[in-house]
C-alpha cells in the first residue's frame, strides 16, 4: 500500500482533527483545499481547477489524496499548515458533482479514483478524493490544457521531455514469479510477462526453503546444467538464496519462460488431509521494469 492509499484508509473526522489540524501538510501525496463557496454543493471554477490539477498531477506521478474542506495557510516561517476545518454544506451534492465531472475534467480517464465523505454534521463536512498512480499516463487537465506532476508538495506543469517519459511508462514489462508443481518431487520456476513490453535481461533472486535444491540439470532433466548462483545473503537477510541472470533472455508480452526445476524434500504420508507448505521470498528485476518482490506459497496435500 502506498503513502497516499495508506493515508486515505485512515481518514475520519477524529484523525483529521487530531493528526492533521495544526500540522505541516506539504508533501507529495496530500493536497488540502477550501471549497470556493462552501455554503453550496455546486462546483465553481476554482473547485474544477483544483480537482483537475489533482487528478492530473497525482495520476501522473505516485498518487495522492485531495481533501476539500480544510483551510491551509503559510505560517510566519512560510511553512504550509492546516489551520482548521471549513466544512462544505450540501456535501452529498458536492460529491455527486465531483463524480460526474471526473471523467470529463482530465484527458484520459483515471482508473481507481475513490471518494470519502467526512461529516461534521448532517450533510456537511469534508470530501477526500484518493487518486492512484496511473498505469496509463500522461493525463492532462481539461481546464487549462496542461499536464501536471506532483513534486515538492506542489503541482507543476510538465515539460515535453517529462511528458515523453510518461508515455514510455505505458510500455513496460511486468514479470510474475511463478512456481508450479510437477510430477514426483519437483517444482518448476517460471517467469511470466504480463506487461505490454518485452522484458530484457531479467534478474531473479529467491530464497530456498530448507532441504530444497536446484535439480542441477537442464529442463529436460537429462543434461547437467546450472546457470544459477547460490548466495548466502541478500538485502541484509541470510540465505540461502539462488540468483539467475538472463543476459540474452527476452520474455515477450503474454509469454512465459521456464527457468529451472527444484527438487523438494519427500513428503511423508501421515494421514488424510495433511498439508505441507513452503514459502519462497522472491525479487525480480528487468530493464525498464519496476522491481517486483513478494512471496509465493506452495502447498502439497500429503
Amino acid at each position: 500500500m502506498d503513502n497516499a492509499e495508506s493515508l486515505f484508509r485512515k481518514l475520519d473526522l477524529a484523525y483529521v482533527q487530531q493528526e492533521m489540524v495544526g500540522k505541516e501538510f506539504e508533501n507529495n501525496w496530500l493536497e488540502c483545499k477550501e471549497k470556493q463557496k462552501p455554503e453550496q454543493g455546486a462546483l465553481d471554477q476554482g473547485d474544477k481547477s483544483s480537482f483537475a490539477k489533482a487528478l492530473s498531477g497525482f495520476a501522473n506521478t505516485s498518487g495522492g489524496v485531495l481533501i476539500f474542506g480544510l483551510e491551509a495557510r503559510k505560517d510566519q516561517d512560510e511553512v504550509d499548515k492546516i489551520v482548521g476545518l471549513k466544512p462544505i454544506r450540501e456535501l452529498r451534492k458536492f460529491e455527486s458533482a465531483l463524480r460526474e465531472m471526473e471523467s470529463r475534467i482530465v484527458e484520459r480517464m483515471v482508473v481507481g479514483v475513490e471518494y470519502l465523505r467526512i461529516t461534521t454534521k448532517e450533510d456537511e463536512g469534508l470530501i477526500a478524493v484518493y487518486v492512484p498512480q496511473s498505469d496509463h499516463p500522461p493525463h492532462r487537465s481539461q481546464i487549462d490544457s496542461k499536464f501536471y506532476l506532483r513534486a515538492g508538495g506542489v503541482f507543476s506543469s510538465m515539460s515535453v521531455s517529462l511528458i515523453e517519459d510518461l508515455f514510455a511508462r505505458r510500455l513496460r514489462p511486468e514479470l510474475e514469479f511463478i512456481i508450479r508443481r510437477l510430477d514426483g518431487e519437483q517444482l518448476l520456476v517460471v517467469l511470466k510477462n504480463s506487461g505490454r513490453a518485452s522484458a530484457k535481461t531479467p534478474y531473479v533472486v529467491f530464497g530456498l526453503p530448507d532441504d530444497f535444491r536446484p535439480s542441477g540439470c537442464d529442463l529436460s532433466g537429462n543434461t547437467p546444467f546450472n546457470p544459477w548462483a547460490t548466495i548466502s545473503n541478500y538485502k541484509g537477510t541470510n540465505g540461502p538464496y539462488i540468483a539467475f541472470t538472463g543476459n540474452n533472455l527476452i520474455i515477450h508480452p503474454d509469454a512465459e519462460v521456464s527457468l529451472l526445476r527444484l527438487e523438494h524434500p519427500r513428503v511423508e504420508r501421515r494421514g488424510y488431509g495433511r498439508t505441507v507448505s513452503w514459502r519462497f521470498d522472491y525479487h525480480v528485476y528487468a530493464e525498464n521494469m519496476r522491481p517486483v518482490e513478494g512471496q509465493v506459497e506452495v502447498k502439497i496435500e500429503a
